[in-house]
């Protein structure tokens, strides 16, 4: 079976694909990846304010890969110029809101990824908006997709109920959303736990593509996140995408956590 796959006959563009997806994810299909993308859209984050030198540190650590900025993937070209070095995937847009009303913008184009060595493009897709505010949003994440697909890119969508509470409603919203960026291509879906295995485990089955979980901005006690990150990897999840409520901590604190959810994540 495996000499069979091997020797299957794929496109550039699909092998291309099967090597990022196989440089993101285990042989165990799993991954821990270390949002540090946060300053293009909130500006000076706190425990963030050197995104290099945050860079620098984890990538010492238990990590599969980082989600980065265009600026931040061309000023740390070294620390990944090496044959073992982590996956790394670029988030390529931003978003500012006003209430209901907000607006995405592309922040690098699909080639600029391309060029930078990326294994992945992500992209946002808030969800809790008026009809006529989904569209310009559906056109981009399409229109990203489309132009990932002759480089070999994945592209990894994050529905979401954008600054909603939490709760029954906000889980609606995004199980609308992970469907409609099933829909459109998408590689991966980054979204938020939604509260029980259950309803994850039917995501899981039903969207046919990886889920990651994201970990929001940090609040909670660390057992709720080890717990929930525990849950989730038993209801089928991927891997996980959590930044915040990591590296917003002591630097000796948040490598013992990362250390945590990587074994909780590849079985350990």
């Amino acid at each position: 079976m495996g000499d069979m796959a091997t020797r299957e006959t794929t496109t550039p563009a699909q092998a291309g694909k099967a090597y990022r997806m196989g440089r993101i994810f285990g042989t165990d299909g799993k991954t821990v990846v270390l949002p540090l993308d946060h300053g293009s859209m909130l500006g000076r984050v706190a425990g963030l304010e050197d995104p290099i030198s945050a860079l620098e540190s984890f990538s010492a650590l238990s990590c599969d890969g980082f989600l980065i900025t265009p600026g931040v993937a061309a000023r740390s070209a070294g620390l990944f110029a090496r044959r073992d070095a982590q996956a790394r995937l670029l988030t390529i847009d931003s978003y500012w809101n006003a209430g209901q009303v907000g607006r995405s913008v592309k922040i690098a184009s699909v080639a600029t990824a391309a060029a930078l060595g990326a294994d992945a493009v992500k992209i946002l897709m808030p969800w809790n908006l008026p009809a006529p505010e989904r569209a310009p949003i559906v056109s981009m994440v399409s229109s990203v997709i489309e132009e990932a697909a002759p480089f070999g890119l994945p592209v990894m969508v994050e529905p979401i109920a954008y600054e909603m509470e939490r709760g029954a409603e906000a889980v609606k919203v995004e199980a609308d959303g992970c469907r409609v960026a099933m829909e459109l291509g998408a590689d991966i879906l980054k979204v938020a736990y939604p509260g029980d295995p259950a309803t994850l485990e039917e995501w899981c089955r039903d969207l046919h593509v990886p889920l990651v979980m994201l970990g929001g901005p940090k609040s909670g006690t660390t057992e709720e996140l080890v717990s929930m990150v525990g849950d989730a990897m038993k209801a089928g999840a991927s891997g996980i995408v959590i930044g915040r409520r990591v590296w917003q901590r002591p630097q000796a604190e948040a490598a013992q956590l990362l250390g945590e959810l990587y074994g909780i994540v590849h079985g350990g």
